[in-house]
């Protein structure tokens, strides 16, 4: 009987290993929208705008990522950013996307992200690479998608 236990707790530790997150190559991803979608362009639109935010901070364009944000934000995140920017070269890749809300001006998105720590200045802390679920409002700001905040939840960590 002991040995049955064993086993089986043997078997769970090995099926939950299976379930840690691994890499993903960034270009062999495909995802499909999923959610309750009322308006497919506009959805769009606004997932265009996520994916071009992780790519400008993929290359590092302080400009580029800026311009994905609303303007009362700016400041505040360049702050924050640039030492991100200077210390890592992170890779961000949106992994999955479903619709929470849509309104005309108004999108809740949750996305399904990894970053993946790719360098780093000598003598830097590490840099965890990670999967994430993050939940993004946006909202049009003289006629366009902007991200207005983002909320990063349920972190896994990437071997």
């Amino acid at each position: 009987m002991k040995k049955i236990y064993l086993l089986s707790i043997l078997v769970l530790f090995l099926t939950a290993c299976n379930s840690i997150p691994t890499y993903q190559n960034p270009a062999e991803v495909a995802y499909s929208i999923e959610g309750e979608i009322e308006n497919q362009s506009e959805v769009e639109a606004a997932i265009h705008v996520i994916e071009d935010n992780l790519n400008y901070a993929t290359k590092e364009d302080m400009e580029g990522y800026l311009s994905t944000i609303v303007a009362s934000g700016r400041e505040e995140t360049q702050n924050e950013l640039a030492p991100v920017f200077e210390t890592y070269d992170l890779e961000h890749t949106v992994l999955s996307a479903e619709v929470l809300e849509q309104e005309e001006n108004r999108l809740l998105i949750r996305t399904e992200q990894q970053t993946v720590m790719l360098d780093a200045v000598e003598g830097a802390e590490p840099y965890r690479s990670h999967i994430a679920e993050a939940n993004h409002e946006l909202v049009k700001e003289n006629g366009d998608w902007k991200i207005k905040e983002t909320i990063m939840t349920d972190t896994t960590f990437i071997n």
